[in-house]
């Protein structure tokens, strides 16, 4: 799957009230993704992250400028952009198995081989022995590993997260970090991770784009040195610190923007 390019990309938002005119989420947006590359856009709240991943997405199109996956225009959502959320978002009325199947079932996939696909993928999100569980049966952190099962389950060579794994808890973050870990060395498919979270964008991250406050911009990109495989042990070696101060760096003076912008608004 060729690169995932944003070029000139602006994107703005009508505000509340007939004269309240508008608000510019994105401004000047570049960004390109190479095949397989395992992008983390780092950036303060509302910055314009998860519009830059709603484009990619195909939810959204941009005020200006275009977005290409593939080197086609993205015009609305496809099978091949998968999209997980920090909620879940699975069926609560079906069991775990059901919503796992639920996207081949629809694409007309032999219920045999559904099931079979099923299984393996239960058993790689750690979930082996839970496929007759409802959701509201599960802990925050197995609902969001039905979630990305669900999505992995199509085979989407593109991986598209928006803080997945920032309503957990401390502990169930980490496992969830090394999860999605192990699943991408397996499988290498072209991941735009979206946080805010430094320690997670260096622990996950090929690359990390840090973003402008509002209007978003790319203000730096830093590829990340740390070898892989990697697992949370990593975050305790002097190099991860070194990178972190760089981030931090770049990252602080943007936050202490983004909250003069909002107490302007």
């Amino acid at each position: 799957m060729p690169e995932i390019t944003l070029k000139d990309v602006v994107v703005e938002f009508q505000r509340g009230g007939r004269n309240a005119g508008t608000l510019t989420a994105l401004d000047g947006f570049d960004l390109a993704v190479r095949d397989r590359e395992f992008l983390c856009l780092l950036g303060p709240s509302g910055c314009g992250k998860s519009t830059a991943l709603n484009l990619v997405a195909g939810f959204q199109r941009p005020t200006r400028g275009e977005v290409r996956v593939g080197g086609e225009l993205v015009m609305a959502p496809g099978p091949a952009r998968g999209v997980v959320f920090q909620d879940a978002n699975i069926f609560p009325w079906l069991s775990v198995r059901a919503n796992v199947a639920f996207g081949p079932l629809v694409q007309g996939v032999d219920k045999k081989v559904v099931r079979a696909q099923v299984d393996s993928y239960l058993e790689r999100v750690g979930l082996a022995g839970f496929g007759e569980h409802l959701p509201l049966e599960l802990s925050g952190g197995m609902r969001q590993r039905v979630g990305l099962a669900r999505v992995l389950i199509n085979d989407p060579p593109v991986l598209l997260m928006d803080e997945p794994f920032g309503a957990l808890d401390a502990q169930t973050r980490i496992i969830m970090q090394e999860l999605l870990l192990a699943l991408w060395e397996n499988e290498r498919k072209t991941v735009i991770f979206i946080t805010h979270d430094i320690d997670e964008a260096l622990l996950l991250g090929d690359r990390i784009v840090v973003m402008s406050a509002r209007p978003g911009r790319v203000k730096c990109s830093l590829q990340v040195s740390l070898p892989r495989p990697r697992n949370y042990q990593v975050t305790t070696t002097e190099e991860f610190m070194a990178l972190r101060r760089r981030l931090f760096d770049e990252l602080s003076p943007e936050a202490q923007r983004a909250d003069r912008v909002e107490a302007l608004h």
